[in-house]
């Protein structure tokens, strides 16, 4: 089943299980925008790294092979509160242990920054992604050229070293 961008809703699931068979820290699934023709921007993803802090997942006491879905979910939810669109709504689904930026690693960091880039095509390995038609991996990021990886600057400046 699919949303109505085509995305499937279980697309987390499945990057999680793709993430966790790799060991990578996370996998970031980027779609075309529905509110900007032509440009890619961060659909859905996926965090399997090193978690600064606990405190929520203790709190909601979920089991450990869900903490990465559960932390994914938070550093969405961080992200959101921070661009400031949060409604009373989803202030009230909120757990009552808020995740703050002071509680993050740096890869963390990193994830959450990324949820704000958007990719012309053929602009960065995303948008080359779209330009091309077809998928791409990238592994050790924070080795990439700027010139291909418009994101390894970040990588390269502590967020994944």
């Amino acid at each position: 089943m699919a949303n109505q961008e085509g995305v499937p809703e279980n697309l987390r699931k499945q990057l999680a299980i793709a993430v966790r068979s790799i060991r990578w820290s996370y996998a970031i699934f980027w779609s075309q925008s529905t509110t900007q023709q032509g440009v890619l921007e961060w659909s859905d993803g996926y965090y399997n790294g090193e978690i600064k802090t606990t405190k929520i997942v203790q709190a909601l006491d979920i089991k450990a092979d869900k903490v990465g879905l559960q932390r994914s979910e938070q550093l969405r939810e961080l992200y959101k509160s921070l661009l400031g669109g949060e409604s009373t709504d989803q202030q009230l689904k909120r757990p009552s242990i808020a995740l703050s930026p002071e509680d993050l690693t740096d890869a963390e960091w990193y994830y959450l920054v990324c949820m704000s880039f958007v990719f012309n095509p053929g602009q960065g390995l995303p948008g080359r992604s779209l330009a091309d038609g077809r998928c791409i991996w990238l592994c050790n990021a924070h080795y990439a050229d700027s010139k291909v990886f418009s994101r390894s600057l970040l990588a390269k400046v502590g967020f994944l070293c």
